[in-house]
């Protein structure tokens, strides 16, 4: 814990000169380099030929490498910054509250302990009647100033790690830079960018570059739309020992910052936090199982940085070959940990059982199915009391299913665009919230969706009056809705999202139990969560899966209504 002595030694406004300083300095580098770069451009005008390009692949490689140093730095500057402006006012706090002791006459120790002075007027009942409330004040001065201390230890520690984590990204920066000396840069990919044109950009690497970002930065392209599946699988099973350290270094952390807290979590999210980064390893655990239970399978996802929960996207079978593709988007509650294994599993019945209904059509062709779980759905449960209710409310919003959607329209334009088929048949599966996701990334304001059906299931809405408002042709829009499903449906009865699909302009499928075409006797859908599940014979898609498998496989005719 931080000392009332070290407070007193400590000049925080030493810090905000020092980051002034940092910043001034940096943009003075910035400055330079962007007047060289602009310099170097009014060359290239009047140079052309092999040299110039070398020089120019040089200069691009120089720029790079100081815009991450000014990066680093800026973050030093910043973490220098916002240590003096955090820890000034709280290091006066807590000075204060031990001064106002101290001018009261009660004793304050070095770690913020307080004695009330003693007190003897000759009479021992008045003596004992002040002496307890001198102590009774002094207990509420310690309080006040042990918390102010802990508090200031607390920012000095966050402080410490910002600045520890800026000046090892400098060094790392530095190092890359100088390991890279002597090899020809790697190009790397522009952030942002659409599906095709990180297709262009994969495209235009040799062999030997292509070996190397996967070996040596996998995370450029292992959750980057438009690269190929095999490639997006290799690189990141490369990721998972970067990333499980990663998750451990924090979860280690945020427990020192626990256990060094008299007061635990309650002034921080360091409780909230370790709880999420436990629960990361947890989903790294259950895709490191998934992948070594499904060596033919391709990890085209796996994000376990960017939100609260992890993500991942896993295909059973290769769409980059496949001549049907299907991609499913699960709702409330799904997540890595409890709920991406079974839908792994159920990806797979969807597979077996559309190449089964092919092959007895005589038709020779293979389909992937896609486990997708790229964006963050509603979910009950967390570290908080009020998760529950959080829940509850997310999933009466758009906000969720807004963020998802613009990420799961990507997904279907790298699937398009990275296919070696001339024109892949994509068929986007939505189950419960995912399968608003699911509409609203149909009606992505980018050019033409790739999709070309659609099924929406235990559905709350889709924002959408029937195929033309998906980009679909008619009659490629399905509904199903099983009467024993009330625990989304009934939302989509509200009109909150959109018209109900129930009733809606789409086709609705039966969900009922009975035969299918090719003489199956199947069990019909009873609850919210069995339309892709086996029947009671553990071994027959139940009617709704039956529907899904002969959509995806492109055999509209054979559905069941």
């Amino acid at each position: 814990m931080v000392t009332l002595s070290q407070l007193r030694a400590w000049h925080p406004d030493e810090l905000a000169a020092a980051g002034t300083a940092v910043a001034a300095s940096n943009r003075t580098f910035g400055d330079t380099m962007n007047a060289t770069g602009s310099h170097f451009v009014g060359v290239l005008s009047s140079w052309q030929g092999t040299a110039a390009e070398a020089a120019e692949s040089r200069c691009a490689t120089e720029q790079d490498a100081a815009r991450r140093i000014a990066t680093a730095v800026t973050a030093q500057a910043d973490a220098l910054t916002n240590a003096a402006a955090s820890i000034g006012p709280a290091r006066l706090t807590a000075l204060a509250v031990a001064d106002e002791a101290i001018a009261s006459g009660f004793a304050v120790a070095d770690d913020g302990r307080v004695t009330a002075p003693p007190f003897a007027s000759g009479n021992p009942f008045a003596d004992l009647l002040i002496q307890a409330q001198l102590g009774e004040q002094a207990k509420v001065l310690e309080i006040r100033l042990t918390s102010a201390l802990a508090m200031v230890g607390e920012l000095d520690a966050r402080a410490g790690a910002a600045l520890d984590a800026a000046t090892a990204q400098l060094g790392d920066t530095f190092e890359a830079r100088v390991g890279s000396l002597g090899t020809d840069p790697l190009p790397e990919p522009v952030p942002g960018v659409s599906a095709a044109d990180n297709k262009e950009y994969w495209d235009s690497l040799t062999e030997e570059q292509r070996r190397r970002i996967i070996d040596e930065h996998p995370d450029w392209v292992g959750n980057r739309d438009g690269i190929p599946a095999a490639v997006r699988h290799e690189a990141n099973v490369n990721r998972f020992d970067d990333e499980r350290a990663r998750l451990e270094a924090e979860r280690d952390r945020l427990q020192a910052n626990l256990d060094e807290n008299r007061f635990g979590g309650t002034f921080t999210n360091d409780d909230a936090a370790l709880w999420y980064t436990e629960q990361k390893l947890r989903d790294l655990d259950e895709i490191e199982r998934i992948v070594a239970d499904n060596p033919d399978g391709r990890l085209m996802l796996l994000d376990l940085q960017s939100g609260e929960r992890g993500m991942a996207a896993f295909a059973v079978g290769d769409p980059d070959t496949a001549d049907h593709i299907s991609v499913t988007t699960p709702g409330l509650n799904t997540n890595i940990d409890d709920s991406f294994a079974d839908m792994v599993e159920e990806a797979e019945y969807l597979q077996i059982e559309a190449e089964e209904q092919l092959e007895r059509v005589g038709r020779d062709e293979t389909v992937a199915s896609i486990a997708w779980l790229g964006y963050e759905p509603p979910q009950t449960t967390g570290p908080g009391a009020l998760d529950l209710v959080r829940g509850g409310l997310d999933v009466a919003q758009t906000d969720r299913a807004t963020a998802g959607a613009a990420k799961l329209a990507g997904f279907y334009d790298g699937l398009d665009v990275a296919s070696t088929q001339p024109d892949p048949h994509i068929t986007a599966l939505g189950h419960s919230y995912g399968s608003l996701t699911t509409g609203l990334a149909l009606q992505d304001p980018g050019p033409g969706q790739p999709v070309d059906d659609a099924v929406f299931y235990g559905s709350p809405g889709i924002n959408a009056d029937d195929e033309s408002d998906l980009g679909l042709a008619e009659g490629h829009g399905y509904v199903m809705e099983a009467d024993g499903d009330r625990f989304v449906p009934e939302v989509g009865k509200t009109h909150r999202f959109g018209p109900d699909p129930s009733t809606a302009d789409f086709e609705q499928l039966s969900v009922n139990a009975g035969t299918s075409p090719d003489g199956v006797a199947r069990d019909g859908v009873h609850s919210h969560s069995e339309y892709t599940r086996l029947g009671d014979n553990e071994k027959d898609l139940r009617m709704s899966g039956y529907n899904m498998a002969v959509i995806v496989a492109g055999l509209p005719e054979k559905v069941v209504r």
